[in-house]
């Protein structure tokens, strides 16, 4: 089953099986992306869920790179340029995060720059053994920014995090993996299939009750503790007495597999 969602000259989205959508990054080369590109991967994501049932997204490159970020032949040395291209990228990128469905990277080559970026947005990374990790972006003159400096540090710790953009150095995905960037390392001729598997279990599951998961964890995350605990404590009546509460405890009682049909 992949019926074809959505084709352009930068990406090309298709239902890979019941609630998994793939979004596969064909912009060259390496998968480049214009302010204009990424637009339409925000607007795509931002309906995917009520346009397309989509429950999860696998977001993944092809050739030999995920993706490098932007095209710098667009680039203008404008402040109006800059910033446009600023707040675009940060609007994906929260998007992702902040979106109806969980969206996993599977990095399947050179993930660098805003490439990178947009996989540390993501809820997490699976990467194929050639993978290639960094944000080269010091060498340019600039910085990863559109959420990249809060990311990276997050994800992997302040030191491990300067230590990439300090130096713009390139690492592999065994390193990446070492150090916490990516979540899971598999062979590059088995990554698509891992990333569907493990987006059609998520797929699976209670569409609500991964919603207030994400949301409580990024809740922590970006505001703290206390803040992260309030959101929690404030979910986790409405979810109990959800539908899809009361559906996955009828089947666990019934030992049948769940019915979930809410979004």
């Amino acid at each position: 089953m992949t019926d074809s969602l959505l084709k352009n000259d930068v990406f090309e989205a298709v239902l890979a099986a019941p609630g998994v959508v793939l979004i596969r990054i064909i912009a060259k080369p390496l998968g480049v992306f214009t302010i204009a590109a990424r637009q339409a991967l925000t607007a795509f994501l931002e309906s995917v869920q009520r346009d397309h049932g989509a429950r999860c997204v696998v977001l993944i490159g092809s050739g030999q790179a995920f993706s490098v970020g932007s095209n710098i032949r667009e680039f203008e040395a404008t402040a109006a340029w800059i910033e446009e291209a600023r707040l675009v990228e940060t609007k994906l990128n929260e998007t992702i995060e902040r979106g109806p469905v969980p969206v996993i990277a599977a990095c399947n080559g050179h993930t660098l720059g805003g490439g990178m970026v947009l996989a540390l947005a993501c809820d997490f990374r699976i990467a194929g053994r050639s993978a290639s990790f960094g944000v080269p972006e010091v060498k340019l003159g600039a910085m990863a920014t559109a959420t990249g400096t809060q990311r990276l540090p997050m994800l992997i710790g302040r030191g491990q995090a300067l230590r990439l953009m300090l130096t713009g150095q390139t690492i592999g995905a065994e390193e990446a993996y070492r150090i916490g960037l990516v979540e899971e390392l598999v062979g590059d001729d088995e990554l698509e299939a891992r990333a569907l598997a493990v987006a059609g279990l998520i797929a699976s599951q209670s569409p609500k009750a991964v919603a207030a998961s994400r949301r409580s964890v990024s809740a922590g995350l970006r505001n703290g503790y206390q803040a992260g605990l309030l959101l929690e404590e404030e979910i986790t009546v409405p979810l109990g007495l959800s539908d899809d509460a009361i559906e996955g405890k009828a089947a666990f009682v019934e030992k049948r597999p769940p019915r979930f049909v809410s979004g």
